[in-house]
């Protein structure tokens, strides 16, 4: 499909617009991992697993979960394995 050229400046300014709000994003989740760090570490030399400031509470505990080793199956399992695949069909979108 031939894009005229108003469609052209349209979308390009879109997709810019995408790319900064994209770099934004990646600077204030840096900024909330360095936060988080320093909570984590105050938390740690302190000993403390919770504490309460003014209206929050913030929670810094071990956790345990479970979930499934669908490696070690396949390896082991191989031909029940595949009986169990589901092949799924989306579209994805990116800009590079």
């Amino acid at each position: 499909m031939k894009l005229t050229k108003k469609q052209e400046k349209q979308l390009l300014e879109k997709v810019r617009g995408i790319k900064a709000l994209e770099a934004q994003k990646k600077e204030i989740e840096n900024e909330i991992d360095v936060l988080k760090g320093e909570i984590k570490d105050f938390m740690t030399k302190k000993n403390i697993s919770e504490f309460a400031v003014d209206i929050f509470t913030v929670r810094y505990t071990d956790t345990a979960s479970s979930n499934f080793d669908t490696t070690a199956f396949k390896v082991t399992h191989e031909e029940l394995y595949k009986q169990y695949l589901k092949t799924k069909t989306y579209k994805r979108f990116s800009i590079t």
